[in-house]
């Protein structure tokens, strides 16, 4: 008999108390017996690369007690929130997760339910006027906030302008077997650098890594563990990449980014003239039309060379999981309902799957990228060579 199981959404970067906290709660309320989470791989959906890379994220979430971690596809993961949370959903869906939990500042889940279908009845009408309201120079964030009150009204613009529930609400549209779970977020909001007694958001925890500080009490100590050793990449690095690809790629080749188009391209190519690093270059980008997010995972899609029209196809590449996961994913596959291919050695296993190339290229190119930038050796942190982190005896 298959076990009942909860699936989460998330970056683990890093993997810290609030995080124990959600997969406690997304446990308890779902009654669940196993738990899988769909992670981001070396980038992010906010366009940004992680501190550590996505197998050192993994071992860290099934010691803390995550029983399976499986890899969001790199072109799903820094896509915006509709393509990356259907694509999260999609995973754990294939891996029959009963229920799928998230974070969220209302974690009123009636409320999110019932905002999330009159967004979704709504969503041609609501991109019309945001559309609108952009081209007469009102930012995007707050076209879409005047928009959805005059829609929904004010307290459903309060709703929508919290990251976490933005992504809870496309979750919830996203849905087709699973059942949402909202667990309210404590402590400090996303973007806040502020810790609070044990409790730090993954901003702060990352800003005090930056200042060489030690983020020990924000983290359990399996997790903390595992990231007192990480090497994180150095923009400059990355900004040499790109600024190579920028270079040696015509405007219209750069225009097919998901995030690009409407002349991006041919801005793209002359900021970079008189900017020095990445750090300037996003900024230069950045306007009322394009935010600053948009912009960095325009500049992640480029580095990459993800383009809108090639066709990608998803799968489930295995991380990390204890002995619970393992069994409950000899489950899945006997029972053949799981339609995406699953795969935990690339060198066996990628090639009776054509349907992936595109999307598994883009992925093994992601760690090459992440490795230089990190200043390690490709052979030996290749994706050819890295198998999933099993936590033996960890029930």
């Amino acid at each position: 008999m298959k076990m009942k199981s909860v699936g989460i959404t998330a970056e683990y970067n890093p993997f810290h108390n609030g995080h124990l906290h959600h997969l406690r709660r997304s446990m308890e309320e779902s009654g669940a017996e196993v738990s899988i989470a769909a992670m981001s791989g070396y980038f992010l959906q906010r366009g940004q690369a992680s501190i550590a890379d996505k197998w050192q994220r993994a071992e860290a979430a099934v010691k803390c007690g995550v029983d399976l971690v499986v890899e969001i596809p790199a072109v799903f993961a820094c896509s915006s929130a509709g393509y990356y949370a259907s694509a999260s959903v999609e995973i754990l869906e294939n891996l029959g997760a009963d229920f799928i939990s998230f974070g969220s500042e209302s974690g009123n889940i009636e409320e999110l339910k019932a905002i999330a279908r009159e967004i979704k009845d709504n969503r041609g009408h609501i991109e019309d006027c945001i559309r609108d309201a952009v081209k007469k120079g009102i930012s995007y964030p707050r076209a879409r906030s005047e928009t959805i009150c005059q829609l929904l009204g004010k307290e459903a613009e309060k709703i929508v302008e919290s990251p976490n529930n933005i992504l809870a609400l496309e979750y919830i549209n996203a849905m087709r077997t699973a059942q949402p779970v909202a667990v309210a977020r404590t402590g400090p909001g996303y973007n806040d650098r502020c810790p609070d007694e044990e409790m730090a958001s993954a901003t702060a925890i990352r800003y005090l890594l930056s200042e060489k500080k030690d983020i020990s009490a924000f983290l359990p100590p399996e997790s903390a563990e595992v990231f007192a050793g990480v090497q994180s990449p150095s923009d400059d690095i990355f900004f040499e990449l790109l600024r190579y690809k920028i270079l040696s790629s015509e405007a219209y080749i750069l225009e097919k980014a998901p995030s690009g188009g409407e002349g991006l391209g041919n801005k793209l190519k002359k900021c970079l003239r008189s900017c020095s690093n990445m750090e300037e270059l996003a900024d230069s980008m950045k306007s009322k039309r394009y935010t600053r997010t948009r912009i960095d995972r325009f500049l992640l899609q480029v580095l990459l060379g993800i383009e809108k029209d090639t066709e990608y196809n998803s799968y489930i590449r295995i991380l990390a999981f204890s002995e619970k996961g393992s069994t409950y994913l000899k489950e899945v596959k006997k029972s053949g309902r799981c339609a995406l291919p699953v795969i935990t050695n690339i060198n066996r296993e990628a090639a009776a799957y054509p349907e992936i190339r595109n999307t598994l290229e883009k992925d093994i190119l992601a760690a090459d990228l992440y490795n230089i930038a990190a200043e390690r050796d490709l052979y030996t942190f290749s994706e050819y060579l890295r198998k999933p982190f099993y936590n033996k005896g960890k029930i």
